[in-house]
């Protein structure tokens, strides 16, 4: 359609760059100065402008719904910022855009506003902007490296809010935001925020709004790091009330030190008493004085190491001289006092002596762990003794059963076989006994086992029992299998699970007991399922390794062999687990060093 419009003709020749674009973004008229320069520009942006083109297409829909908007282009190349604004108004029934290019920064302003961009980088101040209208947001380099966001992050209001910490930093943020937006009411406030990597920083943020035609369109601001500077006066404030309080109250020693001599410059009673110098005595000395010569220098660059460290402390265990040559040992604690400007002003040692302490705690450190190793293997010694031992003699029981009732020549030779592998296993089970009460249980205990015939040797031991009830154990352990284990401890595991699975067994079904291992990253993984009763582990799973724990009606069971045979694994540094379904049957999976 070709428009007549007067005001059309007069944009060509009016004074500034003005154009009419119709709804589709076509120009329709504009003036000498937006075809010299602007009309070129929007042919070739990519040189000075880039991204112009859809900047206008989206401006020129946005005013078309708001009925008006602006967007700001920096060229550095001509050391220039233009602003663009976009009016909508009707003309011979249709509605069409009016678009304006100002020269809103002349080169003298543009290198000001240059050199401003690169001194806040320098004082580490950021700056940010918002448009109100087309939602565009900016941060500066630095606004970017506080907040720790990457170079790809999309940002909007809400999102930069919401970096703001949840409660009341983040509500007052958008407190002081609401009222900029709707009375121009400018900001200067402290908050805390959290960064995109999760750091917790102080902030100083600044901001004000902008208004045209009433209407607020832009805010804009700045952003500082006042980290070091909220962390350094919290410093200063606790260190002054530590002092105060524990000066006067402490049973601590407690010295003042200057931090360019390393000079005491007060005490306080408990001082006194630790190292046996009076208060005149301890103000001509320096703290490095009441170091034992052989610790003197570590100590001495420990405490210069104090003002390089981020924590700004020390808090260790160090030896001390008392006035009458005896060592002290200590638990020292050094941190700086800081002046007004951040700047440390005193150490603060807080000296406790625990030399007494620390001997007591070591007798009684020593007292447990013999009393612990004392116990467990008497523990264990009577579990084999009333275990291990029964089932060797029930099983020797039911052989002479067999025997004396068998009249079978053959058959009679093969039991008395079996009596003599069950009598062989009862002695070496006996010869057992004294290593588990007399040794203590380490590495060195430890040797290395044949699984394969530790296992055979556990069937041989209960061949009565399971010919009596018809069970099966099959061992898939390759023969010559080695392990790391105690010999009174392994027969005593292997011999727990085979009579666990005996005792319950399903008698509803030919019942079986499969054991099994393998290497895998440095363990031997032990396995040992069978088909039997199972256990509820949803009822009983947390108490399944229980003293004296049963989870089934039989009058054999005290609750006693697993418990034994988990505190046996973990004495030789393994782990045991379970795995079971009723009805199904159980599993258990037992995990040992390969090594020592």
């Amino acid at each position: 359609m070709k428009y007549t419009s007067p005001a059309l003709k007069t944009i060509n020749v009016l004074p500034g760059a003005l154009a009419v674009f119709d709804r589709e973004g076509i120009l329709l008229s504009a003036s000498y100065e937006w075809k010299k320069e602007v009309s070129r520009e929007l042919e070739n942006p990519c040189n000075t402008q880039p991204n112009l083109l859809e900047k206008f297409a989206k401006a020129i829909q946005e005013a078309l719904i708001n009925g008006s908007t602006h967007f700001i282009v920096d060229v550095p190349v001509k050391q220039v910022r233009y602003k663009y604004k976009f009016g909508k108004f009707e003309t011979e029934g249709e509605v069409l855009v009016l678009a304006q290019r100002i020269l809103s920064t002349r080169p003298e302003e543009y290198r000001k506003e240059e050199l401003l961009k690169q001194t806040n980088k320098v004082a580490y101040i950021g700056f940010w902007e918002l448009n109100l209208i087309t939602k565009a947001i900016y941060w500066s380099e630095v606004t970017r490296k506080i907040h720790e966001i990457p170079e790809d992050f999309k940002l909007d209001l809400d999102i930069g809010i919401n970096f703001y910490k949840e409660g009341e930093d983040r509500a007052r943020l958008t407190q002081v935001v609401n009222r900029a937006i709707e009375f121009g009411e400018s900001w200067d406030e402290d908050f805390t925020l959290i960064t995109y990597t999760g750091k917790e920083v102080y902030v100083n943020a600044r901001g004000k709004a902008e208004f045209e035609d009433g209407k607020c369109v832009r805010l804009l601001g700045t952003f500082q790091d006042i980290t070091d500077r909220v962390v350094k006066n919290d410093q200063l404030r606790t260190s002054e009330e530590q002092f105060r309080l524990a000066f006067e109250n402490t049973p601590i020693a407690f010295l003042i030190i200057d931090v360019e001599s390393f000079k005491i410059l007060e005490v306080n009673e408990a001082c006194e008493k630790i190292f046996g110098y009076n208060k005149n005595q301890f103000l001509k000395k320096k703290i490095t004085d009441l170091y034992r010569p052989d610790e003197f220098q570590k100590n001495y660059l420990l405490i210069k190491n104090l003002f390089h460290q981020n924590s700004r402390k020390i808090e260790n265990e160090q030896n001390f001289l008392h006035k009458n040559g005896n060592t002290i040992l200590a638990k020292a604690y050094f941190s700086l006092n800081y002046d007004s400007k951040g700047k440390p002003k005193k150490i603060i040692a807080q000296i406790q002596d625990v030399t007494e302490l620390k001997k007591q705690n070591d007798e009684i450190n020593r007292f447990v762990e013999v009393t612990t190793n004392q116990n467990t293997r008497l523990i264990n010694f009577a579990h084999i003794v009333s275990h291990n031992l029964r089932s060797h003699s029930s099983n020797i029981g039911m052989l002479i059963e067999f025997l004396k009732n068998e009249k079978d020549e053959e058959e009679r030779e093969m039991q008395f076989e079996m009596l003599a592998q069950a009598s062989s296993m009862l002695t070496e089970t006996i010869s057992h006994l004294n290593e588990v009460v007399s040794v203590d249980i380490n590495y060195q205990d430890k040797e290395e086992l044949d699984l394969y015939k530790y296992i055979e040797n556990g069937i041989r031991s209960v061949r009565g029992l399971m010919v009596e009830v018809n069970f099966q154990i099959l061992n898939r352990v390759d023969e010559g299998f080695k392990i790391y284990a105690v010999p009174a401890y392994l027969e005593s595991i292997i011999l727990n699970i085979i009579t666990n699975s005996i005792k319950y067994r399903d008698p509803k079904r030919k019942s079986w007991l499969q054991l099994s291992a393998e290497r895998i990253n440095g363990y031997v993984i032990i396995t040992a399922s069978d088909n039997g009763l199972g256990i509820n582990l949803e009822r009983y799973g947390d108490r399944i390794f229980g003293l004296y724990k049963t989870f089934h009606e039989h009058s054999d069971a005290r609750g006693l062999g697993l418990y034994m045979t988990k505190s046996q694994v973990e004495v030789m540094g393994g782990s045991i687990n379970v795995q079971s379904k009723v009805g199904k049957g159980t599993t258990f999976i037992i995990k040992l060093n390969e090594k020592n």
